[in-house]
């Protein structure tokens, strides 16, 4: 804000300045009659020609020529004569000087009251900015938030995939393992099946040889008798 201030401040007196030094160029070819009693303009460059005019200190003149100690001048009027180049001065009269000063005093008032609007302006402006900037570094940081636990759900899916995969390919093994595992007890059943009915007939063809040898005994002893 200061800086702001600094700058317009800097702008005016320069803008001051610029005015005054082209009002004095814009006033090179212009004279004015110095504070003094009526001044006439004469018909020719000496106190005896007609008097055609008489000017009051202070007004405005345009110098044409000189010759020696006499101007000849135009006034703003129209009217034209020789005067006394004693009667003549550059300097503005102090009704004139007081007058430009109230307008440019006026002006002044009415730039400064323009630049106070224009900073006024900046003012809300930079608060505005201010608050957006605020609100994007908010909406940044939640950005930020939200990538970096995007990152990490990615990282667990990521994780979670691969042990899927790793769980997939020992499920697979297992599955192969049991599938060997079921072929191998089958074929242990089968085996058993196969022993236990060889074990039973085992058993019966023992028991029929029995039988027989027990028969065979039995039909021998009353011959003996």
């Amino acid at each position: 804000m200061e800086k702001i201030e600094s700058i317009l401040t800097t702008i005016s007196v320069w803008s001051i300045v610029v005015f005054f030094l082209f009002d004095g160029l814009a006033l090179a070819d212009t004279y004015y009659i110095a504070p003094s009693n009526e001044v006439p303009i004469r018909t020719g460059a000496s106190n005896t020609k007609k008097i055609v005019a008489v000017l009051k200190d202070g007004t405005k003149v345009e110098l044409l020529t000189e010759e020696g100690p006499w101007a000849y001048v135009r006034t703003s009027g129209g009217n034209e004569g020789w005067i006394l180049k004693r009667y003549l001065t550059q300097d503005l009269p102090p009704r004139m000087l007081v007058e430009q000063f109230k307008k440019k005093n006026q002006k002044l008032i009415e730039n400064y009251k323009k630049l106070k609007d224009q900073l006024d302006n900046l003012s809300k402006t930079g608060s505005s900015c201010s608050q957006k900037l605020a609100a994007c570094v908010a909406e940044n940081q939640k950005l930020s938030d939200d990538f970096d636990a995007l990152k990490k759900e990615s990282s667990n899916v990521i994780q979670t995939r691969r042990l899927l995969s790793e769980t997939q390919k020992k499920l697979q093994v297992t599955n192969a393992e049991r599938i060997k595992l079921k072929q191998r007890l089958n074929s242990l059943e089968a085996n058993t099946n196969i022993k236990w009915f060889l074990a039973g007939g085992g058993v019966l063809l023992v028991g029929w040889i029995l039988g027989v040898f027990t028969a065979k005994r039995k039909k021998r002893r009353p011959s003996l008798l």
